[in-house]
C-alpha cells in the first residue's frame, strides 16, 4: 500500500491532462499512486488516463458518473489507500520535489496534519506569468475565516480528513476553502515558502467560468466555520464584491507573450 495517494478529479481536461499526471509521477518521492476519478468526460479524457496507467501500475483510473467536482473529490477519497492526501488539479502540474518536502514536514512534526506551499501562476501553454501571493498572507485558524492562504497544494493525513469530516458534498464549489477550515479547527498547519505547484490560469477554469458560484458558496463556509467556532453573535461576515479590471498582453495566435520567460516545473 503506497504512503501517499495524489487525488485528481477530470472533466474535459484532455489538453493538459497528460502533462498534469505526469508531473505527479515524476516525484522525487516514489511511494505514492496516482488517483485519477474521471467525471463523465466527453472530449477524450478518459482515454488519456487510461493510457497513463497502462504505462504506470502508480495509476489508478476510475470512470463515474458525472456529479460534479465536489461530489467527485468525495467519490475520489472512497478509492485511496496511502495514509497521506493531497489534491493536483488536472490542468496544474506539481513541482518535481512537492510531496517530498511536505512529507518531510509531516514525518518530522506529528503535530502537523497539514502542509501547504506556494505556487506560481502559468499560462494555458504553461509559461510562467507570475509569483502566486495568496500562500504569503501569515496563517492563523482567525486569518483563514477571510483569507485562503491555503492555496494551492496540500499534503495532509488522512487521519485529519477523516477527523474534521471529510468532504461536505451538499457544496457545488469551494470544497477546498470548507475543507480547510474544518481542518484547521481539529490539526495545525505548516507553511513551506517555496513555490511547489504550477497553477495554470486559462478561460475554461472554475475559478473563471464559476466564479460567482465559487464565492457564495466560500461564504457559507466562512459562516459555517463561524458558527462551529461560537462565534455567532459576536461577529457576522461582510462580503463585498467588487469589479476588478486587468490589463494583459496581448499573444499570438498561440497565445504565448514575448515576455513569457520559461516554462515550469
Amino acid at each position: 500500500m503506497p504512503a501517499v495517494s495524489i487525488i485528481m478529479t477530470l472533466y474535459n481536461r484532455a489538453r493538459w491532462l497528460e502533462a498534469a499526471a505526469k508531473s505527479v509521477l515524476a516525484q522525487t518521492e516514489r511511494d505514492l499512486e496516482l488517483v485519477i476519478v474521471d467525471d463523465g468526460s466527453t472530449d477524450g479524457s478518459l482515454d488519456t488516463a487510461r493510457r497513463l496507467a497502462a504505462s504506470d501500475p502508480r495509476v489508478r483510473v476510475f470512470a463515474e458518473p458525472h456529479r460534479g467536482v465536489v461530489g467527485t473529490l468525495k467519490r475520489a477519497h472512497e478509492l485511496t489507500t496511502g495514509q497521506l492526501l493531497g489534491w493536483v488539479d488536472s490542468d496544474d502540474l506539481l513541482v518535481a520535489d512537492a510531496v517530498a518536502k511536505c512529507r518531510a514536514v509531516l514525518d518530522a512534526r506529528p503535530g502537523v496534519g497539514l502542509v501547504y506551499s506556494d505556487h506560481v501562476e502559468i499560462d494555458e501553454n504553461g509559461a510562467f506569468l507570475r509569483e502566486g501571493t495568496r500562500s504569503k498572507v501569515p496563517y492563523s485558524r482567525d486569518a483563514l475565516l477571510t483569507d485562503l492562504m491555503t492555496f494551492q497544494f496540500r499534503l495532509f493525513r488522512r487521519s485529519v480528513f477523516d477527523a474534521c469530516g471529510g468532504i461536505d458534498a451538499g457544496f457545488t464549489a469551494a470544497p477546498d476553502y470548507d475543507f480547510c477550515l474544518r481542518a484547521s479547527e481539529v490539526t495545525e498547519f505548516a507553511y513551506l515558502p517555496e513555490p511547489l505547484y504550477c497553477y495554470r490560469m486559462h478561460g475554461a477554469s472554475i475559478s473563471a467560468t464559476r466564479q460567482l458560484e465559487q464565492i457564495t458558496n466560500s461564504q457559507r463556509a466562512v459562516e459555517d466555520a463561524l458558527a462551529r467556532r461560537g462565534m455567532n453573535g459576536r461577529v457576522r461576515l461582510k462580503m463585498t464584491l467588487r469589479a476588478r479590471f486587468e490589463i494583459v498582453p496581448v499573444t499570438n495566435e498561440l497565445g504565448i507573450t514575448k515576455e513569457s520567460p520559461g516554462r515550469f516545473p
